[in-house]
């Protein structure tokens, strides 16, 4: 079976890309893997790819539609696969005889993150309803529709039926876990209006306050870094609060703190989440549309903050773990035992399931 995944590129750190890296990896195994990018030129792929994934990039002269097109037709692909990028709005025209698919790596609610920014609340709710149902729109002419969460399936399928949901992998495989023991609070994520470090920093003021022995380490670059930097600083908290960029090892970082917050607006999944999880963390994160509250458990391996915005019941629940060693090694292992849900080789079966049924209906 001859699978395309299109992609805009491969040459960020972020999240998607990792996934679909380490799903393509793992499936290359029994399946034609081909990336298809967008005009990404001679920048390297950030994640390695396996050798028997074939790579093509649609640059040059043509236009990017006319390219992938005259792309998909010569190579005669079964699945080819939409990841929410510019051929998200043209993939369903091209006749090449493919089955096409919709990967949706934000969540149902992303539009209201999206306008938050917009004043106005009539214009503002005008444009998040616009963009929404043109979306679903579109994605009714796909073969199937594929989201990250349960919630967010639900939500879909009042307006469509063929849809589904498969959660990401786990993109780390760790070789030993968190002790809990070190005074350090973590947070990863792109330093973003979504990823909510605007609160995480209004309560590590008073989680300060408290345990003024204990760092925050924030991980991630992004366009608010001088937002924050300027935020932390107004706070007297340089001492206590480090934006230490990106990782090149994000698993040794979890495993060296002790607890991890997730203090984002809106998470259609959650990677980190998991990937915490994975390292024997315990959690603090938003109770945020859609990933959280299906990735962890309340009061089992963590703490659900509601709602979204809750600064102070953030700052009380982190408080909470730092003053209970005990308590935190007892999250850590849940944490463990939840995160047995995220192996690769669990995620790639549901796929190969999914692409056989469309293959053969």
């Amino acid at each position: 079976m001859r699978i395309a995944y299109i992609i805009n590129g491969l040459y960020n750190s972020a999240g998607m890309e990792r996934v679909f890296t380490v799903r393509a990896n793992s499936l290359c195994k029994t399946l034609d893997i081909t990336f298809i990018t967008n005009a990404q030129g001679d920048k390297p792929d950030y994640f390695p790819l396996d050798k028997r994934i074939h790579r093509i990039d649609i640059g040059g002269e043509k236009p990017y539609r006319e390219g992938l097109e005259q792309c998909l037709i010569d190579n005669k692909y079964d699945i080819t696969v939409s990841t929410s990028g510019e051929e998200f709005y043209f993939l369903y025209k091209i006749k090449d005889g493919s089955k096409k698919v919709f990967e949706f790596h934000f969540s149902y609610d992303i539009s209201m993150v999206w306008m938050g920014g917009i004043k106005n609340p009539l214009k503002r709710r005008l444009l998040i309803e616009l963009q929404k149902f043109r979306r679903i729109y579109i994605a009714s002419h796909y073969d199937k529709v594929v989201v990250l969460t349960k919630t967010d399936c639900v939500k879909w399928s009042r307006w469509l039926s063929k849809v589904t949901y498969i959660y990401n992998p786990l993109t780390i495989k760790p070789e030993k876990r968190s002790t809990v023991k070190d005074k350090v609070a973590i947070a990863v994520g792109r330093l973003n209006y979504q990823k909510g470090f605007d609160y995480l920093v209004d309560a590590w003021q008073q989680v300060h306050d408290s345990f003024p022995d204990w760092r925050l380490n924030i991980y991630g670059e992004g366009m608010l870094r001088a937002q924050l930097e300027n935020q932390i600083n107004k706070k007297k908290l340089s001492s206590s609060i480090t934006l230490c960029g990106s990782s090149d090892d994000i698993m040794l970082r979890y495993c060296e703190s002790s607890i991890f917050v997730l203090s984002s607006r809106d998470e259609a999944f959650g990677l980190v989440l998991t990937e915490a999880e994975a390292c024997g963390l315990p959690i603090v994160a938003f109770d945020c549309p859609s990933g959280p509250r299906e990735l962890m458990e309340d009061g089992g391996n963590g703490f659900l903050v509601c709602p979204v915005g809750n600064i102070k019941e953030l700052a009380s629940c982190i408080i909470r773990l730092m003053s209970d060693y005990s308590l935190r090694q007892q999250m850590g292992q849940r944490s463990i035992e939840l995160s047995e849900r995220f192996k690769i080789g669990k995620v790639s079966a549901q796929w190969i399931e999914l692409y056989n049924e469309l293959i053969n209906s």
